[in-house]
């Protein structure tokens, strides 16, 4: 899986967060969300996902 944020998109709700710390954080001043991990494991798939649908700005893409 390949995880991208649309940084132009993204204000930084932190929904990503919270539905999956592994992969997304909020940078230091909190304006946009960091991915911590490009290509996560198979088994945050579940967690991505939840992600992608919570986020209010669909920021959020996952390829593969």
């Amino acid at each position: 899986m390949k995880v991208t944020i649309d940084e132009e998109r993204c204000d930084a709700h932190g929904v990503c967060v919270s539905a999956c710390p592994e992969v997304f954080a909020l940078d230091d001043d909190e304006d946009v969300v960091r991915v911590l991990d490009e290509n996560p494991d198979e088994s945050l798939r579940e967690s991505l996902f939840k992600a992608v649908q919570g986020c209010p700005k669909a920021a959020i893409t996952v390829e593969g």
